[in-house]
């Protein structure tokens, strides 16, 4: 099968407030990019990807325009998921048979991981959940407006519900890589150690941020920085 992505972008400013223990403003501003240009980077390598389209205001904009992707404007949208009902109905009157909503906050993901997904969805509804909260950190749709979405906390059960509901074949893929999304400042710690050479690892190296989470998590613990 193939898929149109749907990427949700917050501004930029206004992104990853949960991380500010740890993080500041422009800090917080910086890594939400890195991390979106990670996930970008990931869907521009899958073979199943054959669209990407970004929906949010200007930040959103300004990388549509600047890699030559789709925006779709969210203002007066109402939230986030009356903003994807909208973007589903587009692609859906585009005659797009399957739709790809991923956050821009998986970092670690791959173009592999977002083949396999695509191999595992055959039709229908498939959801990969967040470990955290239950909620929802990717969901591959077909048709795209086959049921109205429900991105929070425990999403993920709320989606599969809606997809029986609906009469579409629905299923988890829980997947390590779908799970691993940056919200919290263990989040953060564990991505100062394992993104690598991604623009969030390089972003964190750069800005000493990575430097300085490691130094004060080994004095948290005993440890020599």
């Amino acid at each position: 099968m193939s898929f149109v992505a749907v990427v949700p972008v917050k501004p930029f400013d206004a992104a990853k407030r949960r991380l500010q223990t740890a993080l500041d403003t422009a800090e917080c501003a910086g890594l939400a990019e890195a991390m979106l240009r990670d996930v970008l980077d990931a869907l521009a390598g899958s073979r199943a990807c054959t669209s990407i389209c970004l929906l949010g205001g200007a930040d959103a904009r300004r990388l549509a325009q600047h890699g030559s992707l789709r925006w779709i404007d969210d203002a007066g949208h109402g939230g986030l998921n009356s903003a994807l009902e909208l973007a589903a109905a587009k692609l859906a009157a585009e005659q797009v048979d399957t739709l790809l909503v991923l956050p821009g906050d998986l970092p670690c993901i791959s173009a592999a991981d977002l083949d396999a997904l695509d191999a595992v969805h055959r039709g229908g509804l498939t959801v990969c959940p967040a470990r955290r909260d239950g909620g929802t950190n990717a969901l591959m749709l077909s048709p795209p407006d086959a049921i109205n979405f429900h991105f929070g906390p425990d999403s993920a059960r709320r989606h599969l519900e809606a997809g029986i509901a609906a009469g579409l074949a629905s299923r988890l893929h829980d997947a390590e890589a779908f799970g691993l999304d940056v919200d919290t400042a263990d989040d953060l710690l564990w991505l100062c150690q394992h993104a690598g050479d991604t623009h969030t690892g390089r972003f964190l190296q750069s800005t000493g941020i990575a430097d300085r989470l490691l130094r004060t998590a080994a004095l948290a613990t005993g440890r020599k920085p």
